[in-house]
Protein backbone atom coordinates (compact mmCIF):
# COMPACT_ATOMS: atom_id res chain seq x y z
CA UNK A 1 0.00 0.00 0.00
CA UNK A 2 2.83 2.41 0.83
CA UNK A 3 4.48 1.61 -2.47
CA UNK A 4 1.26 2.45 -4.34
CA UNK A 5 1.05 5.80 -2.52
CA UNK A 6 4.68 6.57 -3.33
CA UNK A 7 4.12 5.79 -6.99
CA UNK A 8 0.94 7.84 -7.04
CA UNK A 9 2.71 10.82 -5.45
CA UNK A 10 5.55 10.55 -7.94
CA UNK A 11 3.14 10.48 -10.87
CA UNK A 12 1.15 13.42 -9.49
CA UNK A 13 4.25 15.54 -8.94
CA UNK A 14 5.54 14.75 -12.43
CA UNK A 15 2.23 15.65 -14.03
CA UNK A 16 2.09 18.88 -12.03
CA UNK A 17 5.21 20.03 -13.89
CA UNK A 18 3.59 19.66 -17.29
CA UNK A 19 2.70 22.96 -18.96
CA UNK A 20 -0.73 23.59 -20.33
CA UNK A 21 -2.00 26.63 -22.16
CA UNK A 22 -4.33 27.41 -19.27
CA UNK A 23 -1.42 27.41 -16.81
CA UNK A 24 0.66 29.65 -19.02
CA UNK A 25 -2.19 32.15 -19.27
CA UNK A 26 -2.49 32.46 -15.49
CA UNK A 27 1.03 31.87 -14.22
CA UNK A 28 4.05 33.90 -15.26
CA UNK A 29 7.02 32.17 -16.87
CA UNK A 30 9.94 31.59 -14.51
CA UNK A 31 13.52 30.42 -14.92
CA UNK A 32 12.39 26.89 -14.06
CA UNK A 33 9.68 26.91 -16.71
CA UNK A 34 12.17 28.05 -19.37
CA UNK A 35 14.64 25.32 -18.34
CA UNK A 36 11.84 22.73 -18.47
CA UNK A 37 10.76 23.86 -21.95
CA UNK A 38 14.35 23.93 -23.24
CA UNK A 39 15.14 20.47 -21.86
CA UNK A 40 11.89 19.12 -23.30
CA UNK A 41 13.19 20.06 -26.74
CA UNK A 42 10.96 23.00 -27.57
CA UNK A 43 12.24 25.09 -30.45
CA UNK A 44 14.17 28.20 -29.37
CA UNK A 45 12.05 30.44 -31.57
CA UNK A 46 8.90 29.09 -29.90
CA UNK A 47 10.32 29.83 -26.44
CA UNK A 48 11.41 33.33 -27.53
CA UNK A 49 7.91 34.09 -28.80
CA UNK A 50 6.37 32.63 -25.67
CA UNK A 51 8.55 34.89 -23.49
CA UNK A 52 7.55 37.95 -25.53
CA UNK A 53 3.84 37.14 -25.26
CA UNK A 54 3.65 35.96 -21.65
CA UNK A 55 3.88 37.44 -18.22
CA UNK A 56 7.27 36.70 -16.74
CA UNK A 57 8.90 36.55 -13.35
CA UNK A 58 12.53 35.76 -14.14
CA UNK A 59 15.39 35.66 -11.67
CA UNK A 60 17.97 37.76 -13.50
CA UNK A 61 20.47 37.87 -10.66
CA UNK A 62 23.97 36.64 -11.42
CA UNK A 63 23.19 33.33 -9.73
CA UNK A 64 19.95 32.97 -11.70
CA UNK A 65 21.64 33.65 -15.03
CA UNK A 66 24.51 31.26 -14.26
CA UNK A 67 22.01 28.55 -13.33
CA UNK A 68 20.24 29.05 -16.68
CA UNK A 69 23.55 28.72 -18.56
CA UNK A 70 24.50 25.58 -16.62
CA UNK A 71 21.07 24.11 -17.40
CA UNK A 72 21.80 24.47 -21.11
CA UNK A 73 19.56 27.45 -21.95
CA UNK A 74 20.86 29.29 -25.02
CA UNK A 75 22.54 32.68 -24.89
CA UNK A 76 19.73 34.27 -26.91
CA UNK A 77 17.07 33.06 -24.49
CA UNK A 78 19.08 34.20 -21.48
CA UNK A 79 19.67 37.58 -23.12
CA UNK A 80 15.95 38.05 -23.77
CA UNK A 81 15.13 37.02 -20.21
CA UNK A 82 17.68 39.41 -18.71
CA UNK A 83 17.12 42.34 -21.06
CA UNK A 84 13.59 42.16 -22.46
CA UNK A 85 12.80 44.38 -25.39
CA UNK A 86 9.80 46.60 -24.75
CA UNK A 87 6.92 45.80 -27.03
CA UNK A 88 5.71 48.62 -29.19
CA UNK A 89 2.64 50.22 -27.66
CA UNK A 90 -0.63 49.08 -29.11
CA UNK A 91 -2.40 52.10 -30.47
CA UNK A 92 -5.90 51.69 -31.81
CA UNK A 93 -6.21 52.71 -35.41
CA UNK A 94 -7.38 56.30 -35.45
CA UNK A 95 -9.82 57.57 -37.98
CA UNK A 96 -8.08 59.61 -40.63
CA UNK A 97 -8.06 63.30 -39.82
CA UNK A 98 -10.53 65.25 -41.85
CA UNK A 99 -8.74 67.90 -43.80
CA UNK A 100 -10.93 70.73 -44.97
CA UNK A 101 -11.10 70.95 -48.73
CA UNK A 102 -8.76 73.44 -50.29
CA UNK A 103 -10.34 76.49 -51.77
CA UNK A 104 -9.10 76.90 -55.24
CA UNK A 105 -9.09 80.33 -56.71
CA UNK A 106 -7.19 82.49 -59.04
CA UNK A 107 -4.94 85.07 -57.57
CA UNK A 108 -3.85 87.91 -59.69
CA UNK A 109 -0.53 89.45 -58.94
CA UNK A 110 -0.07 93.00 -59.64
CA UNK A 111 3.02 93.81 -61.61
CA UNK A 112 3.13 97.28 -60.18
CA UNK A 113 4.67 97.89 -56.75
CA UNK A 114 2.34 98.39 -53.83
CA UNK A 115 1.63 101.86 -52.69
CA UNK A 116 2.72 101.02 -49.12
CA UNK A 117 6.23 100.15 -50.35
CA UNK A 118 6.15 96.43 -49.43
CA UNK A 119 6.11 94.91 -52.77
Amino acid sequence: MRLARAILLTICSASAQQFTVAQLEHQPLTNDSIVTLAKAGFDELFILQLIRQSRTNFDTSVEGLVALKKAGVSRDLIRLMAMPQPSPPTVPAAAPAKIPPKKHGLFRRSSSPRSDGTG
